[in-house]
């Protein structure tokens, strides 16, 4: 088993905490901390310029500076809910059928 200890990101002039990895314990895989090649920078994003319940930043272009989204993936469906959508399609077809008078 793996163990990997928390890595704290921090103000060097306040000391104060910025962000954190927090600590990985009896992994089955090797999880090591990546190493910094560059600098520790960063951007500041307008208030709602991005909804972050449909996707999240990925990375930051290190050229432009602008963030770079992906989508949540979207969960697939349990069986309880594709059933509840046959249904509701069995409904709809029925409610057609009742209204139009049956296929001609």
């Amino acid at each position: 088993m793996y163990t990997r200890g928390n890595r704290v990101f921090y103000d060097s002039k306040t000391g104060m905490k910025l962000w954190e990895t927090g600590e990985v314990w009896e992994s089955t895989e090797l999880m090591k901390h990546q190493e910094i090649e560059g600098e520790i920078m960063y951007v500041d994003l307008e208030v709602k310029s991005y909804d972050s319940m449909k996707c999240f930043i990925s990375s930051i272009n290190p050229e432009t500076k602008e963030p770079i989204f992906e989508f949540y993936p979207a969960p697939e469906p349990t069986e309880d809910q594709l059933l509840i959508k046959e249904l509701e399609d069995d409904i709809l077809l029925l409610k057609t059928d009742s209204e139009v008078g049956g296929i001609l």
